[in-house]
């Protein structure tokens, strides 16, 4: 199955798109032989860029409060008491955080000098900046890795909002099994409820995803696939709804 999720919301879309930075940093960094250091450098930027903004921290933290709320209400179980620890732990992070906002390189020229570069229409490249060349080839990977690694450390309690809140947003999704005969669908939402997330699953061998648009009353999905061959057939899918 491929699971397709689709926000409802900006402040959802926001944390997707934060979240999948992340998830591509640390991807390049657990490869072996295809790491990218071109790609970290840009990936670092994004996430200074994003994971920085004091309004996304304040946020965080306030979702991580009511999150809490909520589970303080439900019974004490095993799960409810290690999910309420992991957030007091995660706010405490984020109340901790100290990183500065925007691009702050200090008195990292090397650092600065590759965030002027990635901007030009050529990009990254170290046919005019040798210092990047000499950095490539004299530092072993292992230790650019490293480099990378403690780099990103002080975002650390950004992620980790993050992760923690969307698995709980997640955790909270309804699933229906359905199917349609035509590419065409719209499932109607309850108005009254704050709706987050659609997540839709889909087998692969459907040759099929869905492209979607919503509004507070539904949610309108067109299942498309690269070229169009044969007339449509009986679809079947599971759609979800998550709300925090």
């Amino acid at each position: 199955m491929i699971k397709y999720e689709f926000p409802l919301n900006e402040r959802v879309r926001k944390f997707l798109r934060i979240e999948e930075i992340f998830k591509n940093f640390d991807n390049q960094l657990v490869v072996k032989n295809r790491f990218d250091d071109y790609a970290c450098f840009n990936l670092y930027f994004h996430i200074m860029a994003t994971a920085s903004r004091t309004d996304l921290k304040v946020e965080l933290i306030q979702e991580v409060e009511k999150q809490r709320a909520l589970i303080s209400k439900k019974i004490k179980t095993k799960k409810n008491i290690l999910a309420q620890n992991q957030l007091k732990k995660v706010k405490l992070q984020l109340e901790k955080n100290k990183t500065k906002t925007g691009f702050d390189f200090g008195r990292d020229k090397f650092l600065h000098e590759l965030k002027t570069r990635s901007i030009t229409p050529s990009g990254i490249i170290i046919t005019d900046f040798p210092e990047l060349q000499y950095w490539l080839e004299s530092t072993a990977q292992k230790d650019r890795k490293i480099y990378f690694m403690n780099k990103i450390k002080e975002y650390s309690s950004i992620k980790a909002a993050i992760t923690t809140l969307m698995k709980i947003l997640r955790d909270n999704i309804e699933t229906n099994v359905m199917q349609s005969k035509n590419e065409a669908v719209q499932y109607k939402l309850n108005p009254l409820l704050k709706n987050d997330l659609v997540v839709i699953s889909l087998p692969e061998a459907s040759k099929y995803y869905p492209n979607i648009s919503s509004n507070k009353y539904a949610v309108n999905i067109h299942f498309a696939r690269p070229t169009t061959i044969s007339p449509f057939k009986l679809l079947k899918f599971k759609l979800g709804i998550a709300s925090f």
